[in-house]
């Protein structure tokens, strides 16, 4: 009879690397969550909703959203408030 090894061991990452893509993950999230807030709805493509939905799915979300959900050649620009005569 052939034996098989069935126990293979297998590889962990080191927590170094857990943490670093750990730490990548959750700026990717804030930076996507804070990109869709600060911007107008007509700047997004599709439902802001989802979009925020979506940016909970690390790493896929907020990439995806970062190439797919923002709209190309729109600007924001801020307006100020405090309009005081101009020479």
């Amino acid at each position: 009879m052939i034996e098989t090894h069935t126990d293979r061991p297998t590889k962990k990452a080191p927590p170094a690397l857990n943490i670093v893509q750990g730490i990548v993950n959750m700026a990717l999230i804030i930076w996507a969550v804070r990109d869709i807030r600060r911007r107008d709805a007509s700047e997004i493509n599709g439902n802001r909703k989802i979009w925020l939905v979506a940016a909970f799915a690390p790493p896929i979300g907020p990439i995806a959203y970062f190439l797919f959900g923002r709209k190309r050649g729109v600007q924001t620009i801020e307006v100020q408030s405090d309009m005081t005569a101009q020479t």
